[in-house]
């Protein structure tokens, strides 16, 4: 967990203290709100950037492989890999919901981790995770993603 920390406490060996203690940034009151925000959005990008070296390359979760760093997805139906055509949204909604199949990750989730650059309305994820479900029927893989109702969607149904 990335840690900020906001004192009052302005000398050099406290400074120094806090980010041996293990803070990832000091910053000393008074401050800039907005200098706070920005320091808080470098911490939490360097945490991602380290969170995404330790991820394997490839996802497997049954019956689907999705390779990371070539952004290839492919399923498995009965004894044949069938490579599925995604765009580049699909296929970060599909690695998103592999990395933890039965979680439910809620629209917002979703929209953050695989649309974070506009300002997309939660909706428009539905959009997507249809074209994608129409995408995996055509492989014969029914009923994933599965919706929960006034929540989000998860990979598979548990059933």
């Amino acid at each position: 967990t990335p840690v900020i920390m906001l004192t009052a406490l302005d000398q050099d060996i406290d400074k120094l203290m806090g980010l041996r203690i293990g803070a990832d940034d000091y910053v000393v009151k008074p401050f800039n709100p907005a200098e706070v925000v920005a320091r808080a959005q470098a911490v939490l990008r360097r945490s991602m950037a380290a969170a995404r070296q330790t991820e394997p390359r490839v996802l497997r979760a049954d019956p689907f492989e999705i390779d990371l760093e070539q952004h290839e997805a492919a399923v498995l139906v009965g004894k044949q890999r069938h490579a599925l055509s995604l765009t580049l949204t699909e296929f970060k909604l599909l690695a998103q919901l592999a990395r933890a199949p039965r979680r439910v990750f809620t629209r917002a989730e979703l929209l953050a981790a695989c649309l974070p650059e506009g300002d997309t309305l939660e909706r428009t994820v539905d959009s997507h995770i249809s074209k994608l479900r129409k995408k995996l029927e055509e492989r014969g893989v029914e009923g994933i993603p599965a919706g929960v109702r006034g929540v989000g969607y998860k990979l598979w149904s548990g059933e």
